[in-house]
């Protein structure tokens, strides 16, 4: 059997990000206890680690439940309930050793049989919706014995450790099944305390985690840990200024500035592997005051080439993030990650084209799109706004719809013909790719399909041999960035801010955010 290291570290998403990100203050001495609180700008709305939708959820079930590996801020899979694993069969065989410290909040041992009671889970489209084609070609989950886990593939895939360190293979207590959204037992570094849906979320330390700190002892080093609901980015800044909230996940862009100049706060973050994209679906639900032939307009590929030469990039990353991020060129993967296909450009705008092919597509001069976005995440509703004012040019009139971020990921994701979303990076290049555009994937909103895609994808996702891998994901991005069912005019820095008092806050590139190694000096 092969231990895993330097082929994965070629293979996945590691040392991806080459340009500096900010960091927190300088390393001091490490001080216990108190209490550290984050704001986000709508509450918590699930315990399910298998059923999440948006990041606000993450914050609690992160840190109260575990998973196998931890994805580290250079993108590599680093030991937490697994403390070893080796592959065997061409990378088809893993076999996980489990830490045989790791208990669940309570007190029982984790064992292999939770492990495989997890993934099965995981791998059930009716369970976890969103994440059952996130965690690689997982056929089987076999139990060897009470700290082994062994799982089969149905293909050869070297990142298996990296998927299984992401969002939803967090490992759940089998009698906790009928509880778990109110009263959950995970064996991460926190324990539920309180939540109540639309308000505060309270987690207080997991004394028998089995993780251990720089100073020694277990983690976490603060107490308590709060998730506070704080709807306007500029009352959660007031909120870091004034020393009410020690953390706020998401510094809008507009902000920056500001925050930047107080001596009260600290900015982290840089560049990172998300983007927010137009999102054009081919297959809707039907709104009930439209047919079935208006809400299915974007099956016409010259309409969605049209949208995509009406943008002026460089402008609409002015607009949404005030240049804080990298053009787009309507695929996922950004030009400075090692899989990037350099040799696809961003599309300049064109309006003259754009009109020849609405004509062509029989869209009439002042015809109206509805447009859906939100507030809730920086840039979605500028970046809707900005392409409101440049599709007048090419005699087209977008209505731009506002929906509170509380019910967007439910009532218009995947649903709306016609969005702004937001993705966070992915872990590693399969991940970033497979889920938005595989037939049928978990996360593709478009309803996108194409069989020749789909074949590249899954020889890409199990070819050991970077360069002949490689070859394949660049014919992915391009069949993706020219199909134009996900405009994607940028690639998005993202931003954190801190109080000065705040010390172990690391910048993510997939934007995570773990605050079990971070500490409050007095």
């Amino acid at each position: 059997m092969k231990k895993m290291s330097v082929k994965l570290l070629l293979l996945s998403a590691a040392a991806l990000i080459c340009i500096p990100l900010i960091t927190a203050s300088p390393a001091v001495a490490i001080e216990r206890g108190g209490t550290l609180s984050v704001a986000i700008s709508s509450s918590v709305k699930t315990l399910d680690p298998h059923k999440v939708v948006g990041d606000e959820s993450y914050h609690a079930t992160f840190h109260i439940f575990s998973t196998l590996t931890r994805i580290a801020d250079d993108l590599t899979a680093k030991p937490e309930l697994a403390e070893s694993w080796e592959h065997a069969d061409k990378a088809m065989t893993w076999t996980f050793h489990l830490n045989k410290k790791a208990k669940f909040h309570n007190g029982r041992p984790v064992t292999a049989e939770d492990v495989k009671f997890s993934l099965d889970r995981v791998l059930d489209p009716k369970q976890c919706p969103r994440g059952h084609s996130k965690i690689g070609p997982i056929t089987e989950v076999i139990v060897k014995d009470t700290h082994t886990v062994i799982i089969k593939l149905k293909k050869s895939y070297l990142d298996l450790p990296v998927d299984l360190g992401s969002v939803y293979p967090r490992i759940i207590a089998k009698e906790n099944l009928a509880d778990i959204n109110t009263k959950p037992i995970g064996s991460g570094p926190f324990k539920l305390k309180k939540w109540q849906m639309g308000g505060v979320t309270t987690l207080v330390k997991n004394e028998d985690y089995f993780l251990l700190g720089e100073d020694g002892k277990s983690l976490p080093y603060v107490d308590e840990f709060r998730i506070i609901p704080i709807k306007e980015n500029s009352s959660q800044l007031a909120a870091i200024q004034s020393g009410s909230v020690d953390l706020m996940y998401r510094l809008s862009y507009d902000l920056i500035p500001t925050a930047k100049k107080s001596d009260k706060v600290i900015v982290i973050g840089g560049p990172a592997l998300g983007y927010q994209p137009l999102v054009l679906n081919l297959d809707p639900v039907v709104d009930k005051d439209q047919n079935a032939a208006e809400q299915q307009i974007f099956r016409n590929q010259k309409i969605r080439e049209a949208f995509a030469y009406i943008i002026d990039r460089k402008a609409v990353l002015n607009i949404a993030l005030g240049g804080l991020g990298t053009i787009g060129n309507d695929q996922p993967i950004p030009p400075f990650h090692a899989y990037a296909n350099k040799n696809i450009k961003p599309k300049e705008q064109n309006i003259p084209l754009a009109k020849k092919l609405l004509a062509e597509a029989g869209v009439k001069k002042g015809t109206h799109f509805k447009l859906y976005t939100s507030a809730g995440r920086a840039g979605m509703s500028e970046m809707a706004v900005a392409f409101q004012q440049m599709a007048k040019k090419a005699d087209i009139v977008i209505d731009v719809n506002m929906i509170d971020i509380s019910r967007y990921w439910t009532d218009y994701e995947f649903k709306a013909p016609f969005i702004t979303s937001n993705w966070g990076g992915r872990g590693t290049i399969n991940a970033s790719l497979k889920p938005y555009y595989f037939t049928g994937g978990s996360s593709n909103e478009a309803h996108y399909s194409n069989p020749a895609l789909d074949k590249i994808l899954d020889e890409a996702e199990s070819e050991s041999d970077f360069t002949k891998r490689k070859a394949l994901y660049d014919e992915a991005q391009q069949i993706i960035s020219d199909s134009c069912v996900n405009i994607i005019p940028y690639y998005k820095n993202f931003y954190s801010a801190s109080t000065k008092q705040v010390r172990g806050m690391k910048p993510h590139p997939l934007t995570y955010f773990y605050v079990d190694q971070a500490w409050k000096t007095k």
